[in-house]
């Protein structure tokens, strides 16, 4: 496996910054992107060269393959490597006790969209954030199929990256006068979400598995993702991350922000947008 780049300065310097002043300046966030991205990239590698892979259920009902959980192992083990004394929480593990409320922590899902990855489609990612007080400061996600990767955060901005090509901006865009396109998931709709899209005029349906939805967002190919059924932390902070990054907003169905750090890491039900103006096109109800 090819080794990160070196950090040990790094997080000294990093480390100084959380722990003296409860922030990260924008170089140490400018820096940790170059090494979750290098992460990631390893990651989706792993998940590839696991491709097939045997299955498992998990006590919640949910399906694991043995690229989940190869995946997971190479990320905390280089996060580990990387950033010694920042706690990990995972899909796949353990939650570690102070990885809660403000405190610094990543949030990584070794293999999201495992289902996608399972009946052999390729709407399925890896994902790393880093949250301090209870929010998503960075995040990185990676498409293991083309190597494509999103990385960003609110303070320094979201880019993509395909394989050797170099990083370019990604914007949230404006939303068409026909209306939105709206992200939505492959597996997990239900009549809640049904009802939902029942009040917005839209033009184009995306159904994708995974976080990817948030890229697309991120990118200006769709403009609105709802989402009415459960998720947890894994799920959505590195898509947060990057979609503020890129001039957009994920927050609560009810307008109130998304917080992370809860003990049980459940998510409400929430909507990520590009563009606040998605709401002009809600259908009016009397």
């Amino acid at each position: 496996i090819r080794r990160p780049p070196r950090s040990t300065p790094l997080y000294s310097s990093a480390a100084s910054d959380v722990y003296k002043r409860q922030t990260l300046s924008n170089q140490s966030l400018l820096e940790i992107k170059n090494i979750i991205a290098e992460i990631s990239l390893q990651a989706a590698k792993v998940i590839m060269q696991n491709k097939n892979s045997a299955i498992k259920i998990k006590e919640d009902d949910t399906p694991v393959t043995i690229a989940d959980e190869e995946s997971d192992k190479l990320i905390n083990n280089l996060l580990l490597k990387n950033f010694p004394n920042i706690p990990i929480v995972s899909e796949e593990r353990e939650y570690p006790k102070n990885a809660i409320g403000n405190n610094l922590h990543w949030i990584i899902d070794p293999l999201d969209g495992t289902k996608s990855f399972i009946e052999g489609n390729e709407d399925f990612c890896v994902c790393i954030a880093l949250a301090l007080n209870q929010k998503p400061i960075i995040g990185c996600i990676a498409h293991p199929p083309s190597e494509k990767i999103w990385v960003g955060g609110i303070n320094i901005g979201s880019s993509t990256k395909e394989q050797k090509y170099n990083y370019h901006k990604i914007y949230c865009r404006n939303i068409p006068n026909e209306g939105p396109t709206i992200a939505i998931s492959r597996h997990h709709t239900g009549p809640k979400l049904t009802e939902w899209l029942s009040s917005l005029i839209y033009v184009k349906e995306k159904r994708v598995g995974s976080a990817l939805k948030f890229s697309l967002i991120a990118e200006g190919k769709a403009d609105v993702f709802p989402r009415t059924t459960n998720t947890y932390e894994w799920d959505s902070a590195a898509g947060q991350a990057i979609i503020e990054g890129a001039g957009g907003k994920v927050t609560q169905m009810d307008n109130k922000e998304m917080i992370y750090g809860r003990k049980d890491k459940k998510n409400p039900n929430f909507i990520a947008y590009g563009n606040p103006n998605w709401i002009k096109f809600l259908r009016n109800k009397s």
